[in-house]
């Protein structure tokens, strides 16, 4: 493992675990111009469960070999608007959870967002990686 400074070097393509629901190996884009990390997650709802609100959604989709046709569910989020790719204002909702990324495990709060039509399902954003690791785009899979 390469570290600057007791930071980790990452490159532009990394491998994932989503450790709270036991996914391992996702791969992952790297992208220090997006602020907020996303997951790949379909049928996003908010809901009342057991007299709670919560968020319901399927992580992944049955394009992927990590994908469970199993409802996930999280009691702790929040609603927030932010600036997509394209540069357009949506609302999406954001999950507590725990990713273990550069052997290094991280408490992060990230997007579920359809990226159906977008190579990578995790996508990384600079909230994540702010002082703990360094991106060196001309790599991949660098731990």
């Amino acid at each position: 493992m390469n570290t600057f400074n007791d930071k980790i070097l990452i490159g532009r393509l990394e491998h994932i675990d989503l450790v709270d629901f036991n996914l391992t190996g996702l791969v992952a884009k790297i992208d220090s111009g997006a602020y907020n990390g996303t997951i790949h997650a379909t049928d996003i709802k908010e809901v009342e469960h057991n007299g709670r609100p919560a968020v319901e959604f399927y992580l992944l989709d049955d394009s992927h070999p990590e994908f469970r046709q199993l409802v996930q569910r999280s009691y702790e989020f929040e609603k927030r608007y932010v600036k997509n790719s394209s540069g357009q204002s949506e609302l999406r909702f954001f999950i507590p959870l725990v990713v273990k990324l550069g052997g290094q495990q991280l408490q992060a709060r990230m997007s579920l967002n359809n990226r159906q039509d977008l190579r990578y399902p995790v996508l990384v954003g600079r909230k994540i990686l702010k002082k703990k690791f360094i991106v060196d785009v001309s790599k991949t899979f660098t731990t």
